[in-house]
């Protein structure tokens, strides 16, 4: 801090020493006529010329300056806002609770029947459908058998079951024909239709399916195995 006057007649300010005679009559640097510099004190801060203590007489327009505002920090906590927010947080958890319906929809829809109506209104603007949900683990064979008739067929049969409450997509199967090594002769694909399935395995009781072709008399005498693979195309 420093100490200033300022001279009422041609308002320049000037530095007060430490040892000045304020209470005397003062000749003023600038313009040479006397003023009492007691009567025109002031304090300001050297650094920023904020004043911080005035004596008598106002304090000169080149140093004052107004009071600092406090800050408001909640301008923007506004009413509006909070309701832009909650519908902009609702509106993303409804997109998320969408998206996950969607991905699930096979599922769901088979568990609980009563959903299928909004899941086919989700679908709907994406072109998508409710088909019985693909759950490969879920299903179990639970016998199989591979036998040469007397004209030369061969009969593939198979019976499937599913222990789930609700129907699940009916898989396709690979049919390996092997020989005496295990090694693999002839692989078929034969898809539900093939087979007389529809697109779903209800629950309950298991089915029994069977296929029937003829091999290359070539291969014939040298099926002695096979192996047969469960999958979704």
């Amino acid at each position: 801090m420093k100490l200033l006057s300022r001279c009422p007649h041609c308002l320049q300010t000037e530095a007060i020493g430490t040892y000045t005679d304020t209470q005397s009559a003062h000749a003023c640097p600038s313009c040479g006529l006397n003023y009492v510099p007691q009567r025109h004190l002031f304090v300001a801060d050297p650094l920023t010329e904020v004043t911080v203590a005035v004596r008598d007489e106002a304090v000169p327009s080149a140093v004052a300056r107004a009071p600092l505002q406090p800050r408001n920090t909640h301008r923007g906590n506004t009413p509006g806002r909070h309701l832009a927010w909650a519908v902009l947080s609702s509106l993303l958890l409804f997109a998320l609770g969408a998206q996950i319906a969607l991905h699930h929809r096979d599922l769901w829809a088979a568990r609980w029947p009563a959903s299928q109506a909004a899941l086919q209104i989700l679908c709907k603007p994406l072109g998508c459908r409710l088909q019985p949900p693909e759950l490969l683990d879920a299903i179990q064979v639970v016998s199989s058998g591979f036998d040469q008739q007397d004209q030369g067929d061969f009969v593939f049969a198979l019976e499937l079951q599913h222990p789930l409450p609700h129907r699940v997509a009916t898989p396709a199967m690979e049919l390996t024909l092997t020989d005496a090594q295990d090694r693999a002769l002839i692989r078929k694909v034969l898809l539900p239709e093939q087979l007389g399935l529809g697109l779903a395995l209800p629950a309950g009781d298991g089915i029994s399916v069977e296929a029937r072709f003829t091999l290359d008399p070539e291969l014939q005498n040298h099926v002695s195995g096979f192996r047969v693979e469960l999958f979704y195309p």
